[in-house]
């Protein structure tokens, strides 16, 4: 990468790390303040909720990335008024589906209560669907095509820092009402609230560092692969909201509240993990039109193993730790077993299969493939769908059932994209990609089974313990992978101690 290219990408990943950090902490002190104060069917309930608005965005038909991709050529040359065409197209877009939204909310807060296995009072499952909706409608209508702007320019920093400035005063706000016993639904009526500040920054943003002109025509054309767009789109929705529709609707919300205990945690790994692939992404997306093939190899090479590794290392960790946290996590939790540990490995599993994956689908989205893979994305989004509902309507699995869904899906998902990648995009072997799927999984393995000998996990019955256990425990894994990554990967190490160091010097 340049150098304009790498520092934009440096200072994505570090806010994009933080912002995950962040989110990932408000994960985790929600539910375990939210849990014994209103109960695991209501916790269950919002995060429900909260997937089913999700579902929404699939009007979007994944025309965000696809908008992105389209921004690239007229930035790069300067060109505002080509900026400003699909701006104002997008917009245009994201205003309808806001319409659109409204009715979705009405038809939802009339068929929701009718399908939700839950005892709670149909009323207030309205008024959560009210409340719980406005941030979204806000989004489609005011922030969103800011957001792809600032993401296509290599700024998406600024959004990164806007939400954790939000999901900080989240905490505090959910902190002050549950110290004062108020109604769940206030808390999050004021983080709704909270959040409409958010498109206004945008907006002040925008007008005062870019010439944007709202009277130049809608550029149409930006939207020439949007069907298939939607189908990448369908995928992720699908890997990401499928498990708690299908609890809600066949198991409980209960359970939903179960399946996102776990889920605070080991999503919020991938989405820090994932978070190195949308830093980079807009830098990488700048490359491969540039044709300049030693250039992206070794990008890719370093993405790789960057991500590849940062992977490994920490879902190791979580897989060792993850049953003795949530054992501490849910002490006081008494109206659900949370203790579910094959399906807590099974979407680990899933997880660190899907970081992996993403290398490759991020590389060949950004050179704009969106048609040619659209078959990968197909075939995980059957297999998803209906490999979970089978495992849990036909052979009564459960919570299980979906993480095994999930996870084969996933895997079927990494082949494809491997695969696409090394044979349309930069002729790549794919061995490369298999060998370090398989060095990665040596190091879980030896680390895992290290830890498990010097450790006995089944003693921890507090954080303090656990945190006096996960450090060793993060520091033999971290250790076991410098070495046999070390052996393995001389060149990628020897490349990103070079960047680090040129970096030094030029400061």
């Amino acid at each position: 990468m340049s150098n304009s290219r790498t520092k934009n990408a440096t200072l994505n990943i570090v806010f994009a790390v933080l912002l995950q950090v962040v989110t990932f902490f408000r994960g985790l002190i929600l539910p375990r303040i939210i849990i014994p104060a209103y109960g695991s069917d209501v916790n269950g309930l919002i995060s429900s909720i909260t997937q089913f608005l999700a579902y929404i965005s699939l009007l979007e038909a994944g025309v965000g990335s696809i908008f992105r991709t389209s921004l690239y050529k007229p930035l790069a040359n300067g060109d505002m008024y080509g900026v400003s065409g699909i701006i104002n197209e997008q917009k245009r877009f994201y205003r309808k589906i806001g319409v659109a939204f409204v009715f979705y909310v009405i038809a939802l807060c009339f068929i929701y209560p009718l399908i939700a296995k839950t005892d709670i009072d149909k009323f207030y499952i309205i008024t959560c669907i009210l409340i719980l909706s406005i941030s979204t409608f806000s989004e489609y209508f005011f922030s969103l095509p800011y957001v792809s702007l600032l993401s296509a320019d290599q700024k998406i920093r600024i959004s990164h820092i806007v939400s954790i400035v939000y999901t900080l005063a989240n905490i505090a706000v959910s902190l002050f009402w549950v110290s004062l016993k108020a109604d769940i639904r206030l808390i999050y009526l004021s983080m709704c609230l909270l959040g409409l500040l958010r498109p206004l920054f945008y907006t002040l943003y925008v007008k005062r560092h870019y010439a944007l002109n709202k009277k130049v025509a809608c550029n149409k054309a930006a939207l020439n692969q949007r069907w298939n767009g939607m189908v990448h789109h369908l995928a992720y929705y699908i890997h990401m909201n499928t498990d708690s529709a299908i609890l809600t609707i066949f198991i409980g919300t209960v359970m939903v509240s179960v399946y996102n205990v776990y889920g605070a945690v080991i999503f919020g790994i991938m989405n820090l993990v994932i978070s190195i692939s949308n830093g980079v992404a807009a830098g990488l997306g700048n490359l491969l039109t540039t044709g300049d093939n030693a250039s992206i190899q070794r990008t890719v090479n370093l993405f790789e193993f960057v991500q590849g590794g940062m992977a490994t290392v920490l879902y190791t960790v979580t897989a060792i730790l993850i049953i003795p946290f949530v054992r501490v996590y849910t002490v006081d939790m008494l109206d659900a077993n949370y203790i579910q540990p094959l399906f807590g490995y099974a979407l680990i599993l899933a997880e660190v299969i899907y970081c992996f994956r993403f290398i490759y689908s991020t590389i060949s989205m950004n050179a704009n493939k969106y048609k040619e893979t659209q078959l990968g994305a197909i075939l995980e989004c059957l297999t998803n769908f209906i490999l979970s509902l089978v495992l849990v309507l036909v052979f009564d699995m459960g919570i299980l059932g979906v993480a095994i869904g999930t996870l084969v899906a996933v895997l079927l998902r990494y082949f494809y994209d491997v695969w696409f990648l090394s044979k349309n995009i930069i002729n790549r072997p794919m061995i490369k990609a298999f060998k370090m799927l398989f060095i990665s999984s040596l190091i879980s393995v030896w680390s895992i089974a290290l830890c498990k000998w010097i450790f006995n996990y089944d003693s921890i019955n507090s954080f303090v313990h656990w945190i006096i256990m996960a450090i060793p425990t993060a520091l033999i894994t971290l250790l076991t992978a410098i070495i046999i990554y070390g052996i393995f990967y001389k060149d990628a190490i020897k490349t990103l101690f070079n960047k680090i160091t040129i970096k030094r010097i030029r400061r």
